[in-house]
């Protein structure tokens, strides 16, 4: 009886915990489209992926996960650009690009 607790418990947290990653994932993904959109810049792939995750207290002072997406982007031509979207909990905290030309 109480494997099964156990089991039912730990099946639950994963669910949790792949639930808040997705979710946190398709935020991401929606931000950098729209910052790219807005910058005039082609997203390539349309795909982030999580380069780091830690906790990070947040404005209330309350821990959260934090998570960075990287995702590429091309201003003119071949030229790739790496950029970095930082996420806590539900929340976009930062979007950062590096310097691409502009022609």
């Amino acid at each position: 009886m109480f494997n099964n607790i156990v089991s039912i418990s730990l099946l639950l947290l994963f669910y949790w915990y792949w639930q808040a990653a997705q979710t946190a994932k398709m935020l991401a993904l929606h931000a950098t489209k729209s910052r790219c959109m807005a910058l005039e810049l082609l997203m390539l792939d349309e795909y982030v992926a999580l380069s780091g995750m830690g906790l990070k207290r947040n404005a209330a002072g309350k821990w959260q996960v934090c998570r960075c997406y990287t995702f590429e982007f091309a201003s003119i031509g071949d030229e790739r650009y790496n950029g970095v979207c930082t996420v806590l909990g539900d929340r976009v905290l930062s979007i950062t690009m590096q310097p691409y030309r502009i022609e």
